[in-house]
Protein backbone atom coordinates (compact mmCIF):
# COMPACT_ATOMS: atom_id res chain seq x y z
CA UNK A 1 0.00 0.00 0.00
CA UNK A 2 1.57 3.24 -1.09
CA UNK A 3 1.72 5.09 2.20
CA UNK A 4 3.10 2.33 4.42
CA UNK A 5 6.67 3.59 4.44
CA UNK A 6 9.59 4.80 6.48
CA UNK A 7 11.57 7.55 4.71
CA UNK A 8 15.33 7.90 4.80
CA UNK A 9 16.24 10.26 1.99
CA UNK A 10 14.27 11.86 -0.79
CA UNK A 11 15.24 9.02 -3.13
CA UNK A 12 14.32 6.35 -0.59
CA UNK A 13 10.98 8.10 0.01
CA UNK A 14 10.29 8.15 -3.74
CA UNK A 15 11.31 4.53 -4.17
CA UNK A 16 9.24 3.27 -1.25
CA UNK A 17 6.16 5.29 -2.22
CA UNK A 18 6.19 4.48 -5.93
CA UNK A 19 6.74 0.81 -5.19
CA UNK A 20 8.88 -2.05 -6.30
CA UNK A 21 7.59 -2.11 -9.89
CA UNK A 22 9.48 1.01 -10.84
CA UNK A 23 12.58 -0.20 -8.99
CA UNK A 24 12.50 -3.56 -10.78
CA UNK A 25 12.21 -1.85 -14.15
CA UNK A 26 14.94 0.61 -13.27
CA UNK A 27 17.39 -2.06 -12.10
CA UNK A 28 16.55 -4.33 -15.04
CA UNK A 29 17.02 -1.52 -17.53
CA UNK A 30 20.38 -0.54 -16.03
CA UNK A 31 21.50 -4.18 -16.14
CA UNK A 32 20.39 -4.56 -19.76
CA UNK A 33 22.05 -1.39 -21.02
CA UNK A 34 25.15 -2.08 -18.96
CA UNK A 35 25.54 -5.47 -20.57
CA UNK A 36 24.92 -4.03 -24.04
CA UNK A 37 27.52 -1.29 -23.62
CA UNK A 38 30.06 -3.76 -22.24
CA UNK A 39 29.59 -6.15 -25.19
CA UNK A 40 29.74 -3.27 -27.68
CA UNK A 41 33.01 -1.99 -26.33
CA UNK A 42 34.42 -5.50 -26.26
CA UNK A 43 33.54 -6.04 -29.94
CA UNK A 44 34.92 -2.64 -30.93
CA UNK A 45 38.22 -3.32 -29.21
CA UNK A 46 38.39 -6.79 -30.79
CA UNK A 47 37.92 -5.45 -34.33
CA UNK A 48 40.27 -2.53 -33.70
CA UNK A 49 37.83 0.07 -34.97
CA UNK A 50 39.33 3.51 -34.41
CA UNK A 51 37.46 5.79 -36.77
CA UNK A 52 34.70 7.75 -35.00
CA UNK A 53 32.16 7.34 -37.80
CA UNK A 54 32.71 3.61 -38.03
CA UNK A 55 32.50 3.32 -34.23
CA UNK A 56 29.08 5.02 -34.27
CA UNK A 57 27.81 2.84 -37.09
CA UNK A 58 29.09 -0.37 -35.55
CA UNK A 59 27.82 0.63 -32.10
CA UNK A 60 24.31 1.22 -33.34
CA UNK A 61 24.29 -2.04 -35.24
CA UNK A 62 25.70 -4.05 -32.35
CA UNK A 63 23.32 -2.43 -29.89
CA UNK A 64 20.31 -3.47 -31.97
CA UNK A 65 21.70 -6.98 -32.32
CA UNK A 66 22.43 -7.55 -28.65
CA UNK A 67 19.18 -5.87 -27.62
CA UNK A 68 17.17 -8.17 -29.83
CA UNK A 69 18.94 -11.20 -28.31
CA UNK A 70 18.09 -10.34 -24.71
CA UNK A 71 14.73 -8.73 -25.38
CA UNK A 72 15.85 -5.13 -25.01
CA UNK A 73 13.64 -4.03 -27.87
CA UNK A 74 10.53 -5.12 -25.95
CA UNK A 75 8.62 -3.17 -23.38
CA UNK A 76 10.42 -3.91 -20.13
CA UNK A 77 7.23 -3.60 -18.14
CA UNK A 78 5.61 -6.38 -20.16
CA UNK A 79 8.45 -8.79 -19.38
CA UNK A 80 7.37 -8.94 -15.77
CA UNK A 81 4.27 -11.00 -16.46
CA UNK A 82 2.78 -13.43 -13.97
CA UNK A 83 1.89 -16.99 -14.98
CA UNK A 84 -1.72 -15.81 -15.21
CA UNK A 85 -0.74 -13.48 -18.03
CA UNK A 86 -1.53 -10.35 -16.03
CA UNK A 87 1.13 -7.66 -15.83
CA UNK A 88 2.27 -7.20 -12.23
CA UNK A 89 1.55 -3.46 -12.16
CA UNK A 90 -2.06 -4.16 -13.09
CA UNK A 91 -2.49 -6.47 -10.11
CA UNK A 92 -1.84 -3.70 -7.58
CA UNK A 93 -4.82 -3.01 -5.36
CA UNK A 94 -4.68 0.78 -5.65
CA UNK A 95 -3.68 2.85 -8.64
CA UNK A 96 -0.43 4.82 -8.45
CA UNK A 97 -1.08 6.93 -11.52
CA UNK A 98 -1.84 10.05 -9.47
CA UNK A 99 1.37 10.01 -7.44
CA UNK A 100 3.33 13.21 -7.97
CA UNK A 101 5.77 15.02 -5.65
CA UNK A 102 7.75 12.54 -3.50
CA UNK A 103 5.19 9.94 -4.49
CA UNK A 104 2.40 12.02 -2.89
CA UNK A 105 -1.12 12.46 -4.14
CA UNK A 106 -1.96 15.91 -5.51
CA UNK A 107 -3.10 18.48 -2.99
CA UNK A 108 -6.71 17.84 -1.99
CA UNK A 109 -6.83 14.20 -3.11
CA UNK A 110 -7.15 11.29 -0.69
CA UNK A 111 -6.46 7.55 -1.10
CA UNK A 112 -9.22 5.59 -2.79
CA UNK A 113 -9.75 3.43 0.28
CA UNK A 114 -10.71 6.48 2.35
CA UNK A 115 -13.32 7.74 -0.09
CA UNK A 116 -15.92 5.25 1.12
CA UNK A 117 -17.79 5.39 4.41
CA UNK A 118 -20.10 2.87 5.99
CA UNK A 119 -23.80 3.76 6.33
CA UNK A 120 -24.53 5.73 9.50
CA UNK A 121 -27.92 6.38 11.10
CA UNK A 122 -29.05 8.28 14.19
CA UNK A 123 -32.43 8.60 15.91
CA UNK A 124 -33.70 10.28 19.07
CA UNK A 125 -36.21 8.60 21.37
CA UNK A 126 -39.07 10.40 23.07
CA UNK A 127 -37.10 10.65 26.35
CA UNK A 128 -34.08 12.26 24.68
CA UNK A 129 -31.86 9.17 24.37
CA UNK A 130 -29.96 9.24 21.07
CA UNK A 131 -29.34 5.98 19.19
CA UNK A 132 -26.64 5.78 16.50
CA UNK A 133 -25.45 2.85 14.40
CA UNK A 134 -22.76 2.12 11.84
CA UNK A 135 -23.39 -1.20 10.13
CA UNK A 136 -21.08 -3.67 8.45
CA UNK A 137 -21.28 -7.41 7.97
CA UNK A 138 -19.53 -9.02 10.92
CA UNK A 139 -20.02 -11.92 13.36
CA UNK A 140 -19.79 -9.41 16.23
CA UNK A 141 -21.67 -6.36 17.39
CA UNK A 142 -20.51 -3.70 19.83
CA UNK A 143 -22.90 -1.66 21.97
CA UNK A 144 -21.59 1.38 23.85
CA UNK A 145 -23.44 3.74 26.17
CA UNK A 146 -22.01 7.24 26.66
CA UNK A 147 -23.08 9.48 29.53
CA UNK A 148 -22.23 13.16 29.32
CA UNK A 149 -20.73 13.46 32.80
CA UNK A 150 -17.34 12.92 34.38
CA UNK A 151 -14.97 14.20 37.02
CA UNK A 152 -15.43 17.77 35.77
CA UNK A 153 -19.06 17.66 36.93
CA UNK A 154 -18.06 16.94 40.51
CA UNK A 155 -17.19 19.33 43.32
CA UNK A 156 -14.30 19.35 45.76
CA UNK A 157 -16.59 17.77 48.38
CA UNK A 158 -17.63 14.78 46.23
CA UNK A 159 -14.54 14.50 44.01
CA UNK A 160 -14.29 10.89 42.82
CA UNK A 161 -18.01 10.11 42.92
CA UNK A 162 -18.23 9.61 39.12
CA UNK A 163 -15.54 6.93 39.23
CA UNK A 164 -17.09 5.42 42.37
CA UNK A 165 -20.45 5.18 40.57
CA UNK A 166 -18.84 3.42 37.60
CA UNK A 167 -17.46 0.73 39.93
CA UNK A 168 -20.76 0.18 41.72
CA UNK A 169 -22.64 -0.34 38.45
CA UNK A 170 -20.83 -3.71 38.18
CA UNK A 171 -21.88 -4.87 41.67
CA UNK A 172 -25.37 -6.15 40.97
CA UNK A 173 -28.86 -4.83 40.27
CA UNK A 174 -32.42 -5.44 41.38
CA UNK A 175 -32.67 -8.23 38.79
CA UNK A 176 -29.27 -9.97 39.08
CA UNK A 177 -26.47 -10.25 41.60
CA UNK A 178 -22.84 -9.42 40.85
CA UNK A 179 -22.08 -13.09 40.21
CA UNK A 180 -25.09 -13.48 37.92
CA UNK A 181 -24.06 -10.36 36.00
CA UNK A 182 -20.57 -11.73 35.43
CA UNK A 183 -21.92 -15.15 34.40
CA UNK A 184 -24.39 -13.62 31.95
CA UNK A 185 -21.56 -11.81 30.20
CA UNK A 186 -19.17 -14.77 30.25
CA UNK A 187 -21.76 -17.26 29.00
CA UNK A 188 -22.31 -15.11 25.91
CA UNK A 189 -18.57 -14.92 25.27
CA UNK A 190 -18.86 -11.16 25.63
CA UNK A 191 -16.56 -8.41 26.85
CA UNK A 192 -17.77 -5.65 29.17
CA UNK A 193 -15.62 -2.60 29.84
CA UNK A 194 -16.10 0.87 31.26
CA UNK A 195 -14.09 4.02 31.87
CA UNK A 196 -14.55 7.44 33.42
CA UNK A 197 -12.91 10.55 31.96
CA UNK A 198 -13.09 14.23 32.74
CA UNK A 199 -16.20 14.92 30.69
CA UNK A 200 -17.89 11.59 29.94
CA UNK A 201 -18.37 8.01 31.13
CA UNK A 202 -18.64 5.00 28.83
CA UNK A 203 -19.83 1.38 29.13
CA UNK A 204 -19.00 -0.88 26.19
CA UNK A 205 -20.02 -4.46 25.48
CA UNK A 206 -18.93 -6.65 22.55
CA UNK A 207 -20.90 -9.84 21.83
CA UNK A 208 -21.81 -12.16 18.99
CA UNK A 209 -24.44 -10.66 16.72
CA UNK A 210 -27.19 -13.00 17.92
CA UNK A 211 -26.71 -11.72 21.49
CA UNK A 212 -27.18 -8.03 20.71
CA UNK A 213 -30.56 -7.88 22.46
CA UNK A 214 -29.13 -9.47 25.60
CA UNK A 215 -26.27 -6.97 25.65
CA UNK A 216 -28.63 -3.98 25.47
CA UNK A 217 -30.75 -5.50 28.24
CA UNK A 218 -27.72 -5.98 30.52
CA UNK A 219 -26.48 -2.43 29.96
CA UNK A 220 -29.93 -1.00 30.59
CA UNK A 221 -30.25 -3.01 33.79
CA UNK A 222 -26.83 -1.90 35.05
CA UNK A 223 -27.39 1.80 34.44
CA UNK A 224 -30.95 1.98 35.79
CA UNK A 225 -31.37 -0.70 38.45
CA UNK A 226 -28.05 -0.88 40.31
CA UNK A 227 -28.54 -1.03 44.09
CA UNK A 228 -25.77 1.23 45.48
CA UNK A 229 -26.38 -0.16 48.99
CA UNK A 230 -24.15 0.73 51.92
CA UNK A 231 -22.41 -2.64 52.09
CA UNK A 232 -21.33 -2.36 48.45
CA UNK A 233 -20.08 1.19 49.00
CA UNK A 234 -17.98 0.17 51.98
CA UNK A 235 -16.60 -2.90 50.23
CA UNK A 236 -15.58 -0.89 47.18
CA UNK A 237 -13.58 1.75 49.07
CA UNK A 238 -10.56 -0.51 49.46
CA UNK A 239 -10.62 -1.48 45.77
CA UNK A 240 -10.71 2.15 44.62
CA UNK A 241 -7.99 3.12 47.09
CA UNK A 242 -5.71 0.39 45.74
CA UNK A 243 -6.46 1.54 42.19
CA UNK A 244 -5.41 5.07 43.12
CA UNK A 245 -2.15 3.77 44.58
CA UNK A 246 -1.42 1.67 41.49
CA UNK A 247 -2.16 4.62 39.20
CA UNK A 248 0.24 6.81 41.17
CA UNK A 249 3.01 4.31 40.32
CA UNK A 250 2.41 4.87 36.61
CA UNK A 251 4.77 7.77 35.94
CA UNK A 252 3.19 8.73 32.62
CA UNK A 253 -0.36 8.88 34.03
CA UNK A 254 0.77 10.74 37.14
CA UNK A 255 2.69 13.32 35.09
CA UNK A 256 -0.34 13.93 32.88
CA UNK A 257 -2.61 14.32 35.91
CA UNK A 258 -0.16 16.79 37.42
CA UNK A 259 -0.03 18.66 34.10
CA UNK A 260 -3.81 19.03 34.17
CA UNK A 261 -3.66 20.25 37.75
CA UNK A 262 -1.07 22.94 37.10
CA UNK A 263 -2.69 23.92 33.76
CA UNK A 264 -6.21 24.32 35.21
CA UNK A 265 -5.73 25.46 38.76
CA UNK A 266 -8.84 26.50 40.69
CA UNK A 267 -10.97 24.37 38.35
CA UNK A 268 -12.39 20.85 38.55
CA UNK A 269 -10.66 20.19 35.21
CA UNK A 270 -7.43 20.08 37.19
CA UNK A 271 -8.61 17.50 39.70
CA UNK A 272 -7.71 13.81 39.16
CA UNK A 273 -10.20 11.59 37.35
CA UNK A 274 -10.12 9.03 40.13
CA UNK A 275 -10.86 11.76 42.63
CA UNK A 276 -9.05 13.26 45.56
CA UNK A 277 -7.60 10.36 47.51
CA UNK A 278 -8.77 11.74 50.85
CA UNK A 279 -12.36 11.70 49.57
CA UNK A 280 -12.48 7.92 49.14
CA UNK A 281 -13.42 7.43 52.77
CA UNK A 282 -15.95 10.30 52.69
CA UNK A 283 -18.10 9.47 49.65
CA UNK A 284 -21.46 8.17 50.86
CA UNK A 285 -24.38 6.25 49.45
CA UNK A 286 -26.43 9.46 49.25
CA UNK A 287 -23.73 11.24 47.20
CA UNK A 288 -23.63 8.38 44.72
CA UNK A 289 -27.39 8.18 44.27
CA UNK A 290 -27.70 11.94 43.91
CA UNK A 291 -25.01 12.02 41.22
CA UNK A 292 -26.73 9.16 39.38
CA UNK A 293 -30.16 10.83 39.49
CA UNK A 294 -28.68 14.15 38.38
CA UNK A 295 -26.67 13.00 35.37
CA UNK A 296 -28.02 9.62 34.19
CA UNK A 297 -31.06 10.88 32.27
CA UNK A 298 -32.21 10.72 28.66
CA UNK A 299 -30.76 14.00 27.38
CA UNK A 300 -27.31 12.98 28.64
CA UNK A 301 -27.18 9.46 27.15
CA UNK A 302 -26.09 8.20 23.73
CA UNK A 303 -26.31 4.52 22.73
CA UNK A 304 -24.01 3.56 19.85
CA UNK A 305 -24.04 0.28 17.92
CA UNK A 306 -21.30 -0.84 15.56
CA UNK A 307 -20.87 -4.01 13.55
CA UNK A 308 -23.67 -6.40 12.66
CA UNK A 309 -26.54 -4.47 14.23
CA UNK A 310 -29.37 -2.93 12.21
CA UNK A 311 -30.50 0.55 13.12
CA UNK A 312 -34.20 -0.28 13.45
CA UNK A 313 -33.32 -3.27 15.61
CA UNK A 314 -31.19 -1.21 18.00
CA UNK A 315 -33.76 1.60 18.22
CA UNK A 316 -36.40 -0.93 19.24
CA UNK A 317 -34.11 -2.54 21.82
CA UNK A 318 -33.05 0.78 23.34
CA UNK A 319 -36.64 1.97 23.47
CA UNK A 320 -37.53 -1.24 25.32
CA UNK A 321 -34.69 -1.17 27.87
CA UNK A 322 -33.91 2.57 28.19
CA UNK A 323 -37.35 4.00 27.47
CA UNK A 324 -38.23 4.46 31.16
CA UNK A 325 -35.34 6.82 31.83
CA UNK A 326 -36.48 10.37 32.64
CA UNK A 327 -35.59 12.95 30.02
CA UNK A 328 -34.26 15.45 32.58
CA UNK A 329 -32.92 15.21 36.16
CA UNK A 330 -35.39 14.34 38.84
CA UNK A 331 -37.31 17.16 40.53
CA UNK A 332 -35.19 19.26 42.85
CA UNK A 333 -31.91 18.20 41.24
CA UNK A 334 -29.91 20.12 38.70
CA UNK A 335 -26.37 19.49 37.39
CA UNK A 336 -23.61 21.82 38.45
CA UNK A 337 -22.86 24.20 35.57
CA UNK A 338 -19.50 23.61 33.96
CA UNK A 339 -17.38 26.66 34.65
CA UNK A 340 -14.94 27.82 31.99
CA UNK A 341 -11.56 26.13 32.40
CA UNK A 342 -8.92 28.85 32.19
CA UNK A 343 -5.41 27.83 31.19
CA UNK A 344 -2.91 28.87 33.86
CA UNK A 345 0.75 29.06 32.74
CA UNK A 346 2.83 27.66 35.58
CA UNK A 347 5.73 25.46 36.65
CA UNK A 348 5.40 22.49 39.02
CA UNK A 349 8.57 20.91 40.39
CA UNK A 350 8.15 17.62 42.29
CA UNK A 351 11.57 16.76 43.67
CA UNK A 352 12.33 13.13 44.45
CA UNK A 353 16.05 12.45 44.56
CA UNK A 354 15.49 8.72 45.08
CA UNK A 355 14.07 8.33 41.58
CA UNK A 356 16.49 7.09 38.93
CA UNK A 357 15.05 9.10 36.01
CA UNK A 358 13.07 12.27 35.53
CA UNK A 359 9.62 12.88 34.05
CA UNK A 360 8.88 16.10 32.19
CA UNK A 361 5.55 17.32 30.81
CA UNK A 362 5.40 20.50 28.71
CA UNK A 363 1.98 21.64 27.48
CA UNK A 364 0.43 24.48 25.49
CA UNK A 365 -3.19 25.52 25.50
CA UNK A 366 -4.82 23.86 22.50
CA UNK A 367 -8.12 24.04 20.55
CA UNK A 368 -11.20 22.20 21.75
CA UNK A 369 -13.14 19.58 19.80
CA UNK A 370 -15.21 22.10 17.83
CA UNK A 371 -12.41 24.54 16.98
CA UNK A 372 -11.44 24.86 13.29
CA UNK A 373 -7.80 24.13 14.15
CA UNK A 374 -8.63 20.77 15.70
CA UNK A 375 -7.63 18.87 12.56
CA UNK A 376 -4.37 20.79 12.23
CA UNK A 377 -3.47 19.60 15.72
CA UNK A 378 -4.06 16.03 14.63
CA UNK A 379 -1.32 16.70 12.11
CA UNK A 380 1.00 18.28 14.68
CA UNK A 381 0.48 15.28 16.94
CA UNK A 382 1.72 12.97 14.20
CA UNK A 383 4.50 15.30 13.07
CA UNK A 384 6.07 15.07 16.51
CA UNK A 385 5.08 11.42 16.93
CA UNK A 386 6.26 9.13 19.71
CA UNK A 387 9.89 8.32 20.37
CA UNK A 388 11.34 5.25 22.05
CA UNK A 389 15.04 4.54 22.41
CA UNK A 390 14.35 0.84 21.80
CA UNK A 391 12.87 1.59 18.38
CA UNK A 392 14.64 4.71 17.18
CA UNK A 393 18.27 3.93 18.01
CA UNK A 394 20.68 1.45 16.48
CA UNK A 395 21.92 0.83 12.96
CA UNK A 396 18.67 0.32 11.05
CA UNK A 397 16.10 2.30 9.09
CA UNK A 398 14.43 3.65 12.25
CA UNK A 399 17.51 5.47 13.50
CA UNK A 400 16.75 9.06 14.40
CA UNK A 401 19.25 10.61 11.96
CA UNK A 402 17.51 8.91 9.00
CA UNK A 403 14.05 10.31 9.64
CA UNK A 404 12.21 13.41 8.51
CA UNK A 405 11.27 14.18 12.09
CA UNK A 406 12.91 17.14 13.77
CA UNK A 407 12.32 16.15 17.38
CA UNK A 408 13.39 12.53 16.83
CA UNK A 409 16.61 13.71 15.22
CA UNK A 410 17.38 15.82 18.27
CA UNK A 411 16.38 13.09 20.73
CA UNK A 412 18.64 10.64 18.93
CA UNK A 413 21.59 12.74 20.11
CA UNK A 414 20.47 12.37 23.76
CA UNK A 415 21.17 8.70 24.54
CA UNK A 416 19.66 8.80 28.03
CA UNK A 417 16.26 10.18 26.94
CA UNK A 418 14.35 6.97 26.36
CA UNK A 419 10.69 7.99 25.87
CA UNK A 420 8.85 10.89 24.29
CA UNK A 421 5.11 10.89 23.69
CA UNK A 422 3.00 13.57 22.03
CA UNK A 423 -0.31 14.13 23.80
CA UNK A 424 -3.35 16.02 22.50
CA UNK A 425 -6.28 16.15 24.92
CA UNK A 426 -9.19 18.21 23.53
CA UNK A 427 -12.26 18.97 25.64
CA UNK A 428 -15.54 20.83 25.19
CA UNK A 429 -14.09 24.34 25.70
CA UNK A 430 -10.31 23.93 25.92
CA UNK A 431 -7.50 21.50 25.29
CA UNK A 432 -3.89 20.60 26.07
CA UNK A 433 -1.14 19.80 23.59
CA UNK A 434 2.42 18.92 24.43
CA UNK A 435 4.99 16.27 25.12
CA UNK A 436 5.88 13.85 27.86
CA UNK A 437 9.57 13.01 28.15
CA UNK A 438 11.31 10.44 30.30
CA UNK A 439 15.05 10.19 30.75
CA UNK A 440 18.08 10.62 32.93
CA UNK A 441 18.46 13.84 34.89
CA UNK A 442 21.66 14.65 33.00
CA UNK A 443 19.46 15.70 30.06
CA UNK A 444 17.01 17.63 32.23
CA UNK A 445 17.64 20.96 30.48
CA UNK A 446 17.10 19.46 27.02
CA UNK A 447 13.88 17.71 28.09
CA UNK A 448 12.67 20.93 29.68
CA UNK A 449 13.10 23.07 26.56
CA UNK A 450 13.27 20.85 23.46
CA UNK A 451 9.61 20.22 22.59
CA UNK A 452 8.44 23.85 22.81
CA UNK A 453 11.48 25.04 20.85
CA UNK A 454 10.58 22.75 17.96
CA UNK A 455 6.86 23.53 18.06
CA UNK A 456 7.48 27.28 18.07
CA UNK A 457 10.07 26.86 15.30
CA UNK A 458 7.30 25.36 13.16
CA UNK A 459 5.94 28.90 12.97
CA UNK A 460 8.93 29.80 10.79
CA UNK A 461 9.46 26.64 8.77
CA UNK A 462 8.00 23.17 8.36
CA UNK A 463 9.69 20.53 6.23
CA UNK A 464 7.41 19.36 3.43
CA UNK A 465 8.48 15.76 4.02
CA UNK A 466 7.28 15.97 7.63
CA UNK A 467 3.84 17.06 6.41
CA UNK A 468 3.67 14.16 3.97
CA UNK A 469 4.80 11.75 6.65
CA UNK A 470 2.24 12.96 9.21
CA UNK A 471 -0.58 12.96 6.66
CA UNK A 472 0.12 9.39 5.57
CA UNK A 473 0.38 8.28 9.18
CA UNK A 474 -3.07 9.73 9.84
CA UNK A 475 -4.40 8.01 6.71
CA UNK A 476 -3.06 4.71 8.02
CA UNK A 477 -4.68 5.22 11.41
CA UNK A 478 -8.03 6.02 9.83
CA UNK A 479 -7.84 2.80 7.82
CA UNK A 480 -6.92 0.80 10.91
CA UNK A 481 -10.00 1.90 12.86
CA UNK A 482 -11.86 -1.30 12.14
CA UNK A 483 -12.86 -2.79 15.51
CA UNK A 484 -16.25 -2.17 17.03
CA UNK A 485 -14.67 -0.57 20.09
CA UNK A 486 -12.70 1.93 17.97
CA UNK A 487 -15.74 2.86 15.90
CA UNK A 488 -18.10 3.30 18.87
CA UNK A 489 -15.57 5.46 20.73
CA UNK A 490 -15.15 7.66 17.69
CA UNK A 491 -18.90 8.03 17.13
CA UNK A 492 -19.65 8.62 20.81
CA UNK A 493 -17.10 11.40 21.22
CA UNK A 494 -18.15 13.11 18.00
CA UNK A 495 -21.82 13.08 18.99
CA UNK A 496 -21.04 14.36 22.50
CA UNK A 497 -18.83 17.22 21.37
CA UNK A 498 -19.94 17.98 17.79
CA UNK A 499 -23.50 16.60 17.75
CA UNK A 500 -22.80 14.89 14.42
CA UNK A 501 -20.81 12.05 12.92
CA UNK A 502 -17.59 13.06 11.15
CA UNK A 503 -16.79 10.28 8.64
CA UNK A 504 -13.22 9.33 8.01
CA UNK A 505 -13.46 10.59 4.42
CA UNK A 506 -14.14 14.10 5.74
CA UNK A 507 -11.18 13.93 8.13
CA UNK A 508 -8.93 12.74 5.31
CA UNK A 509 -10.27 15.44 2.98
CA UNK A 510 -9.59 18.19 5.53
CA UNK A 511 -6.08 16.94 6.14
CA UNK A 512 -5.31 16.54 2.42
CA UNK A 513 -5.60 20.32 1.90
CA UNK A 514 -3.10 21.24 4.63
CA UNK A 515 0.13 22.76 3.36
CA UNK A 516 3.28 23.68 5.31
CA UNK A 517 2.34 27.34 5.03
CA UNK A 518 -1.09 26.75 6.57
CA UNK A 519 0.37 24.67 9.40
CA UNK A 520 2.97 27.38 10.04
CA UNK A 521 0.19 29.93 10.47
CA UNK A 522 -1.54 27.65 12.96
CA UNK A 523 1.75 27.13 14.81
CA UNK A 524 2.27 30.89 14.96
CA UNK A 525 -1.13 31.35 16.58
CA UNK A 526 -0.84 28.57 19.17
CA UNK A 527 2.87 27.98 19.81
CA UNK A 528 5.02 30.99 19.00
CA UNK A 529 5.58 33.33 21.96
CA UNK A 530 2.84 31.62 23.99
CA UNK A 531 2.61 30.65 27.64
CA UNK A 532 3.13 27.04 28.69
CA UNK A 533 2.72 24.81 31.72
CA UNK A 534 5.57 22.59 32.90
CA UNK A 535 5.76 19.62 35.26
CA UNK A 536 9.09 18.11 36.33
CA UNK A 537 9.04 15.07 38.59
CA UNK A 538 12.14 13.28 39.83
CA UNK A 539 15.67 14.35 40.75
CA UNK A 540 15.15 18.00 39.79
CA UNK A 541 17.73 19.60 42.08
CA UNK A 542 19.76 21.03 39.18
CA UNK A 543 16.58 22.56 37.67
CA UNK A 544 15.47 24.51 40.72
CA UNK A 545 16.58 27.71 38.99
CA UNK A 546 13.54 27.18 36.76
CA UNK A 547 11.12 26.48 39.60
CA UNK A 548 9.56 29.87 38.91
CA UNK A 549 7.99 30.93 35.63
CA UNK A 550 10.99 33.00 34.57
CA UNK A 551 12.45 34.58 31.46
CA UNK A 552 14.24 31.51 30.03
CA UNK A 553 11.00 29.52 30.12
CA UNK A 554 9.09 32.37 28.48
CA UNK A 555 11.73 32.73 25.75
CA UNK A 556 11.69 28.99 25.03
CA UNK A 557 8.59 29.50 22.89
CA UNK A 558 10.46 31.78 20.47
CA UNK A 559 11.95 28.92 18.50
CA UNK A 560 15.69 28.66 17.97
CA UNK A 561 15.84 32.43 18.16
CA UNK A 562 14.77 32.26 21.81
CA UNK A 563 17.42 29.67 22.60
Amino acid sequence: FFFFFKQKTAYEMLRSLVGSEMCIRDRYQRRVHGEINFQIERKLNMFGIVRQTSRKIKASQLKRAFASQIGGNKDLAKQNVAPSGVVRSDRLQFSKERLTDFGELPLGEIPDALKYDRPFNISTLSNGVRVATEYWDSPLSTIAVFINCGSRDESIENSGVAHFLEHLNFKGTKNRTRVQLELDVENMGGQLNAYTSRENTSYTMTVFKENTGKAVEILGDMLQNSLYDKNQVEAERETIYRECLETSKDQLETTIENSHYTSYRDSMMGQPILGIRENIGVISQDMIREFHQTHYHGNNIIVVGAGNVKHEQLVELVNQHFGKLPQTPQAGLSPKPREKAHFTPSVMMIRDDEMVNMNVGVFFEAPDWSHPDYYAFLMFQRMLGDYSADTHTGHHLNTADRQYNTIHTQLGQLPDVTIQKTIYAPYSDTGLFGSYLFGNEIHGFQMLFLSQLILSEYAAHINQAEVYRARNKLYNELLQHETGNDITQSIGNQLLYLNRRVPRSEIAQRVSHMTPRYLSRVATHWFFDRDISIVCWGPTGHLMAFSAYNRPIRRSTLGWYGS
